[in-house]
């Protein structure tokens, strides 16, 4: 199983990773879209596992970040206030980051229909 998951959380855009995921049977989307991550999704319980998610898709996390800020008038520095209130440390910032990013992504892959052929 170690080998799943850490295939699963490698995956080019946390779409992707998502997708294989449930593909794995690790967990369904719909339970993080609905639920979050602070439940326990595996691969991304621990810190060590939450900075190498960040530090494998921080791009696309801040890039999700500056775009959701824009969404809501807000500078990035301000909103990343809504996702990380008081982080205390680099670690708990990436790990706040993480599971902000892979709620939203669940919650878009729930939102949108699937396109022919495709199995998200």
């Amino acid at each position: 199983m170690t080998t799943e998951i850490k295939e699963w959380h490698t995956m080019p855009s946390i779409k992707e990773c998502l997708v294989e995921y449930e593909k794995q049977d690790i967990g369904l989307i719909k339970d993080i879209a609905q639920h979050g991550c602070s439940g326990g999704v595996s691969g991304i319980i621990y810190y060590s596992e939450t900075s190498a998610f960040h530090d494998q898709h921080q791009e696309e996390i801040w890039q999700m970040l500056g775009d959701q800020a824009d969404d809501n008038g807000l500078k990035n520095g301000e909103f990343l206030q809504h996702v990380s209130s008081d982080p205390g440390s680099l670690t708990n910032l990436k790990n706040d980051l993480v599971w902000w990013a892979v709620e939203v992504r669940a919650q878009e892959l729930l939102e949108q229909p699937p396109a022919a052929g495709s199995e998200a």
